[in-house]
């Protein structure tokens, strides 16, 4: 739990003449300053990061198929609207 500004202050005042100052500091250093519902270590910051770049990693996959099979599918389309062109062009006599 934080401590607000005022207890804080009145801890380290009755701690600096027991440990002196220094010490007391580096006591207080301990408790957090603000109001926090949970602190994160570095060690589940790592872990969820790890599971946010499989899942990401997951979606990219999946992603990058369904653009490669639609850049295919659009390709196919693209390629018989070129040839059904190309054959009416030639039955109206427009290459010789």
């Amino acid at each position: 739990m934080a401590l607000d500004a005022k207890t804080r202050s009145s801890i380290f005042t009755k701690l600096i003449p027991v440990l002196g100052e220094d010490d007391a500091n580096t006591l207080m250093s301990q408790f957090p300053a603000s109001e926090a519902d949970e602190l994160v270590t570095k060690q589940f910051l790592r872990a969820e990061l790890a599971v946010l770049r499989g899942e990401l990693r997951t979606e990219m996959a999946v992603q990058g198929g369904a653009f490669g099979e639609a850049m295919h599918q659009q390709t196919i389309r693209m390629a018989g609207a070129l040839g059904a062109a190309t054959a009416f062009l030639a039955a109206l006599g427009l290459f010789t």
